[in-house]
């Protein structure tokens, strides 16, 4: 099936392109029909998930893939944990998917727009010193390679493809299933409140160490935190939640309404970024609840963004948001969105920016319509020195020359990116530069 062409924007709107064609399959024998379609053209050919990354991914002036019409649950197994998802499947939809079968996922992080492919190619995680991030739930891929064939892999079968193709940053081929790890239904006890700066950062490691799930948001150059605790309850915990009238006053008129209309204001009077952080930093906090996982993890955001995000190692945390905080008083910067601090625990996927060490994530984000990469570019330089990895999805201005130095399975994944897609269908110029394959 071919969509009628327009013009295509990310989420945030800080890539643009305009594909030569979009072909939305609905089925396997339809996407190895469209990449013998790209193939025969002798064009590019680009998959795109929710289209959430803040990077250009996914830009191409070739042929754009959306499997939007290739959804939904193939198996899932109460015993084992073992659940099939087709990839296009979005993340909002699989709780519902999973719970006649007593199975959640294992984490999620706090946007659920997403595909379930497009989660393990960027490297999508949550919060947590115990889970890992999408990618390493893995544990079995069906994919579509640009020779026309299709291909099963798990860490058993094909061992190195499976390990460069569940976080291939979509250059392997297309994912059309994966199969993840999930967990015994459950449900999550959330609290969130304003705390001391000082006492927030301080205690991390230790409170993100004891905690199912910790995070905190600082607004830069203010003095309080807002720190969101997550403890896992059984599946026949109580639901507790405000009233529905009270809810949607906090996370849609005040977190969304409002908060639009005050980033606005800033970015058309720049001498209001400080103020408008004050605010932030006092009333983020919303109101707890108690719900099951998928209701509770994600939060609506539709105040857009631009982002960067950082893993650094866990234990240089301290030093390296230290490091952070002298810059922004240093350069007297004045911006109203919050950084956001996550933990997420080690894991054995190639190009994963928590390959073999607990990390700690440092997201920085700037709204939409003022320029966001003076910002962000200063927050990757100050973090450079402590081996911060890009999360893959989001703003950077690295290419391979440094990212070979970040990532010690890089130079394999490239080689089997070579051999998976030796004609190069799946590559962009973007890809390249960050790859470092010759045009």
């Amino acid at each position: 099936m071919t969509i009628t062409v327009l013009p295509q924007r990310n989420w945030s709107g800080s890539a643009r392109w305009t594909p030569r064609e979009i072909l939305a399959p609905t089925s396997e024998q339809e996407v190895l029909a469209a990449i013998d379609t790209a193939r025969a053209a002798g064009t590019g050919l680009r998959v795109i998930g929710g289209g959430h990354s803040f990077s250009p991914l996914v830009a191409t002036d070739g042929m754009q893939l959306t499997l939007d019409g290739y959804q939904g649950l193939v198996h899932a197994d109460p015993t084992t944990g073992l659940v099939t998802l087709r990839g296009g499947t979005r993340l909002w939809e699989i709780g519902d998917l999973l719970a006649p079968h007593g199975l959640a996922l294992a984490v999620m992080g706090d946007i659920d727009r997403q595909s379930i492919a497009g989660a393990i190619q960027t490297g999508t995680h949550g919060t947590g010193a115990r889970f890992t991030g999408f990618a390493g739930t893995v544990r079995a891929l069906r994919i579509a390679l640009m020779d026309g064939s299709v291909v099963e892999t798990s860490p058993g079968r094909d061992p190195d493809l499976f390990h460069a193709a569940r976080l291939g940053l979509g250059a392997i081929g297309v994912i059309l299933e994966v199969t993840l790890q999930c967990v015994p239904a459950y449900r999550l006890q959330l609290r969130e409140s304003t705390e001391p700066l000082e006492d927030t950062a301080g205690s991390f490691l230790g409170d993100s160490g004891i905690a199912d799930h910790h995070e905190f948001f600082w607004f830069p150059r203010t003095r309080r935190a807002t720190v969101r605790t997550t403890r896992r309850l059984p599946a026949d915990a109580p639901r507790e939640r405000a009233h529905p009238v009270v809810e949607t006053l906090q996370r849609e008129v005040l977190g969304n309404g409002a908060w639009e209309v005050l980033c606005r204001a800033a970015a058309l009077v720049p001498p209001l970024s400080r103020p408008v952080a004050e605010v932030g930093s006092r009333f983020f906090a919303g109101s707890g609840m108690t719900d099951d996982a998928s209701a509770v993890y994600a939060a609506p955001r539709r105040v857009r963004f631009h982002e960067s995000e950082w893993a650094i190692p866990a234990h240089r945390f301290p030093e390296a948001f230290a490091a952070l905080r002298r810059r922004f008083e240093d350069e007297d910067v004045a911006v109203t969105f919050p950084l956001e601090i996550r933990r997420v625990a080690a894991d054995d996927v190639w190009m994963s920016t928590a390959y073999e060490r607990d990390s700690v994530y440092i997201a920085a984000h700037r709204y939409r319509a003022e320029d966001a990469i003076p910002y962000l570019l200063m927050v990757q330089r100050t973090l450079e020195p402590f081996a911060a990895r890009p999360h893959w999805g989001k703003q950077h201005w690295l290419g391979a020359r440094e990212l070979r130095r970040l990532y010690p399975r890089f130079e394999d994944f490239c080689r089997v990116r070579e051999a998976a897609d030796p004609d190069g269908m799946l590559l962009t110029p973007y890809l390249r530069h960050l790859l470092g394959v010759p045009a």
